[in-house]
């Protein structure tokens, strides 16, 4: 069974289209980076996923069942974004003591424990936390629940460098011992890329790519070499980047160099390099000032 699978999902606000027909389904047991720059569409489609919002047309199911106003399919998912509210009142010990009332894998244990490593108390007030803090009470809610389905929205915002990396080292030692499906949406990849199984890249709402993060790993390579061989062997090529230095051109390009490519480079001292995930998807994405293709 998928975890999430969407089919042609397009959500509208007044004249702005926030999910453009939306098509993809992901496996269960992965971790899931969903990519895109600010305002790509990512968290209109991860409240869509947990049921805050009915979609416009298209449909989205988790675990099969249709999710918005699906109790059984929203308690198998939990979601968790930056503007969390609780009532006033409540202490963080109060709202540790609810997940079992919402989660049936809710790990109290665990939480004591993330408490006391993130250094946060039972009497505290959440109302009453910096940004910072409430960040880190949100990470132990979402990997307390064992959620089937883990929707983590930006989970780090906010957070400096060191306890972003101990979040992601207890995420995937956890993850290792009790799999579920987690999707983090991010709009950067340089933290996450060793963390992740797939990407889904969306831009302006539509589905750019979905792979592997090894097929990304491969997906495009740079030329560095001279501009008259560079630029024709080039010109019917999938052009991600184009930088000219004088008589030379460092060119990013989609992989896709037969054997005879790559010896007729070599042959002609160009230097072929990997690009990095990060770039790939941020090259995909990127918009031309004159809409153009690459002129040389």
């Amino acid at each position: 069974m998928k975890a999430v699978e969407c089919s042609a999902l397009t959500k509208k606000f007044a004249k702005t289209t926030a999910l453009d027909s939306l098509t993809f389904s992901l496996d269960e047991n992965k971790i899931i980076g969903l990519i895109g720059r600010n305002g790509a569409g990512k968290t209109t489609f991860l409240k869509t996923c947990a049921g805050y919002i009915k979609p416009t047309s298209g449909e989205i199911k988790v675990f099969g069942e249709k999710v918005f106003d699906n109790m059984n399919a929203i308690s198998k998912l939990i979601y968790i974004y930056d503007d969390i509210k609780y009532n006033d009142s409540l202490r963080l010990g109060d709202i540790l003591k609810l997940g079992p009332l919402y989660y049936k894998d809710w790990n109290s244990d665990f939480a004591v424990k993330l408490l006391k490593r993130f250094g946060l108390k039972d009497h505290m007030k959440y109302c009453k936390l910096s940004r910072g803090m409430k960040t880190q009470f949100n990470i132990i809610v979402g990997l307390c629940s064992r959620a089937p389905l883990s929707l983590l929205d930006e989970p780090t915002l906010g957070l400096d460098a060191a306890v972003r990396k101990d979040f992601y080292n207890i995420l995937l030692n956890d993850y290792m011992e009790h799999p579920r499906t987690i999707i983090i949406s991010s709009h950067l990849l340089s933290e996450l890329e060793n963390l992740l199984e797939e990407i889904v890249l969306i831009d302006n709402g539509k589905l750019v790519l979905h792979k592997s993060v090894e097929e990304l790993q491969e997906y495009g390579v740079y030329l560095n070499g001279r501009s008259d061989i560079i630029g024709p062997f080039i010109k019917d090529k999938q052009v991600l980047s184009l930088r000219k230095l004088g008589n030379s051109i460092i060119a990013g390009i989609k992989n896709d160099l037969s054997d005879a490519d790559r010896s007729y480079l070599s042959a002609n001292n160009v230097d072929i390099s990997k690009i990095n995930v990060e770039d790939v998807c941020i090259y995909l994405t990127r918009k031309r000032e004159d809409g153009e293709p690459y002129a040389f």
